[in-house]
């Protein structure tokens, strides 16, 4: 696993899934154990997430990765960095700006998500 195949898993199968609607290769991509712990503190597991977004109810228009970094550990990776999103929830559309720590875990060759958490950053 290197860094640039982590950014590029992270941007061309986990922004772009969020993106296109492809669930399928998001549900590959998140590990079984999965978490995603959002601004406001609440966690859900990678069900509950996928049965959210196939829902309808929130879908992604844009989502641009600034200021990253990962930090590579054996079989793990630990990218940081700030997002920039457009989202709508419910016919709703809402902007954010978050820091965001994302847990990459390479497994058989593969890398799969483990853990993504975002912090509000205020101003936006």
């Amino acid at each position: 696993m290197t860094r640039r195949e982590v950014l590029a898993a992270h941007q061309n199968i986990f922004y772009a899934s969020l993106l296109n609607g492809d669930w399928d290769a998001l549900s590959d991509l998140y590990a079984d154990d999965y978490t995603l712990v959002r601004s406001d503190g609440t966690a859900l597991g990678k069900g509950e997430v996928l049965s959210e977004l196939r829902s309808g109810d929130l879908s992604f228009k844009s989502i641009e990765l600034r200021n990253q970094d990962v930090r590579l550990s054996g079989a793990m990776a630990v990218l940081t960095g700030e997002s920039m999103t457009v989202s709508e929830k419910n016919g709703v559309e809402a902007r954010s700006h978050f820091r965001l720590t994302a847990v990459y875990m390479e497994s058989a060759s593969r890398l799969h998500l483990l853990h993504f958490q975002s912090t509000n950053i205020a101003g936006v």
